[in-house]
């Protein structure tokens, strides 16, 4: 919470896997493993893709989607809480990722292209994908565990909010039910 922030929608995991949710990999970047991967990796984008062989383009596409679910051990990041630039243990996070199958809608699964790295259009291309079914991770209020807020003034909004919501009194009780304050539960973590 004092990377991140305090709030969060949380999932089983046994949702998570029936939704097809990867725990990720944290890598030493001084490990075999490593640099094994960063040799097949950069062997497999050497192979020019228009004489590639099948077997190739396999390859180059597991690595690929592997690499999708790859982060480093630690590194330097920013704070979200007080913008401060530290020094973070990733591992600590237990991150589950959801990379989907874009290709079923008609985009490539990953793009290589130095003129649309920059941040604005790296945005555009990811809300291209907003509310395409075949992609979309898609929940519902009973898939939901917990919903973690900061505090109890929030959760007065969030409780007005919910009242209000266009669904059944047992849906809207089963939400209240499932909220975290986390200045009340801080210490139980």
């Amino acid at each position: 919470m004092e990377w991140y922030g305090y709030y969060g929608i949380a999932f089983s995991k046994e949702w998570g896997m029936k939704k097809r949710i990867q725990p990720i990999q944290y890598i030493n970047r001084d490990s075999y493993l490593c640099k094994d991967f960063s040799s097949a990796f950069q062997k497999a984008l050497s192979v020019d893709a228009e004489s590639q062989t099948n077997a190739e383009k396999s390859m180059k596409n597991y690595l690929l989607h592997q690499l999708m679910y790859f982060k480093p051990y630690s590194g330097r990041i920013k704070n979200r809480n007080d913008d401060k630039i530290k020094t973070k243990c990733f591992t600590d996070e237990c991150e589950w990722r959801f990379v989907p199958d874009v290709t079923k809608a008609g985009y490539e699964q990953v793009y290589i292209n130095e003129e649309i790295s920059n941040a604005s259009n790296l945005y555009e291309f990811s809300n291209a994908m907003n509310g395409v079914a075949e992609i979309s991770l898609v929940f519902t209020y009973d898939d939901i565990k917990y919903i973690i807020i900061k505090s109890n003034e929030e959760f007065k909004k969030i409780c007005k909010a919910i009242s209000e919501m266009e669904t059944n009194e047992i849906t809207k009780n089963l939400l209240l039910s499932k909220i975290i304050i986390w200045e009340n539960s801080r210490g139980d973590f």
